[in-house]
């Protein structure tokens, strides 16, 4: 597949600092995957994603969005193509009712209204919250918040979804909820997916685990060949995956080559208990 995201050696710091948040990077994402962005708390993540969405504008380098170079000409349209779902879905809450915080972005585009309403009911089913669409989105739990978020990136019809650690603030039950969404709308939808996150669980995921440290790319690899890091993994913000953890106590009476998915060690144990 070709890129849809290609950025080349990029530098930025912020106003004031003698540091760079960014600081030479170069990353091709393709059209369709889904790439984690980890990394501990000031390695430049988000910093990364607002340079792609063009909220802030990179000292040197180029970033190009779906074959266009972005610069003040051709962001507006870059951020057409892109919708971020951010970490407390209060902060992206502007409207009184759950439909004309959807419609917000729409309207901002100039939407007309007839084609706005079924674009707003369009994605409120997508996330299967039409039936709330008169509600004040503060009476909603917070997995049915993020949704609706999500609903207000979809109805832009964006080709990229950003998640930055939009599931962070959410009990297992509704982080569960939402990573199931954003799976089945990224293949419904031919979604390309970038997702910050520390947890290591939504990491699995991905095709691609970028790891960042001090602005830089330290790691461009699978997740399989990153969670055979193993305690290692603490130095990039992350805890190993609990397959790693359940399988180091059980080497004594199970041979265990590198990672294994959940599936694995279940058929693993099964295997190991058909056996007494």
């Amino acid at each position: 597949m070709e890129n849809i995201i290609s950025i080349k050696d990029v530098f930025y710091k912020y106003p004031g600092s003698d540091n760079y948040a960014v600081n030479g990077i170069s990353l091709d994402i393709k059209a369709n995957e889904w790439i984690s962005i980890v990394g501990k708390n000031g390695s430049g993540k988000t910093t990364l994603t607002r340079l792609i969405d063009g909220l802030e504008e990179c000292e040197s380098g180029s970033i190009e969005i779906d074959g266009v170079v972005t610069d003040e000409d051709t962001i507006w349209d870059a951020r057409k193509k892109i919708g971020i779902v951010f970490q407390n879905p209060d902060h992206q809450f502007v409207g009184a009712t759950v439909e004309d915080d959807v419609a917000f972005g729409l309207e901002n585009q100039g939407m007309p209204r007839d084609e706005m309403i079924t674009a707003v009911d369009r994605a409120l089913k997508m996330v299967d919250m039409q039936d709330f669409k008169k509600r004040d989105p503060q009476s909603l739990s917070g997995g049915q918040k993020q949704r609706v978020a999500i609903a207000g990136v979809l109805a832009i019809k964006p080709q990229i979804i950003i998640m930055d650690e939009s599931t962070s603030m959410l009990d297992p039950e509704g982080r569960k909820t939402v990573i199931n969404l954003i799976k089945q709308l990224r293949t419904e939808q031919n979604l390309t997916v970038i997702s910050i996150t520390h947890d290591i669980e939504e990491t699995q995921l991905s095709d691609r685990i970028i790891v960042l440290n001090s602005g830089k790319i330290v790691k461009d690899t699978v997740p399989a060949d990153l969670y055979n890091l193993g305690p290692q993994l603490i130095e990039y913000g992350l805890e190993e995956p609990f397959t790693n953890l359940v399988a180091a106590g059980l080497q004594d009476v199970i041979d265990f080559d590198g990672y294994i998915t959940e599936k694995g060690l279940i058929a693993k144990l099964c295997e190991l208990n058909s056996k007494k």
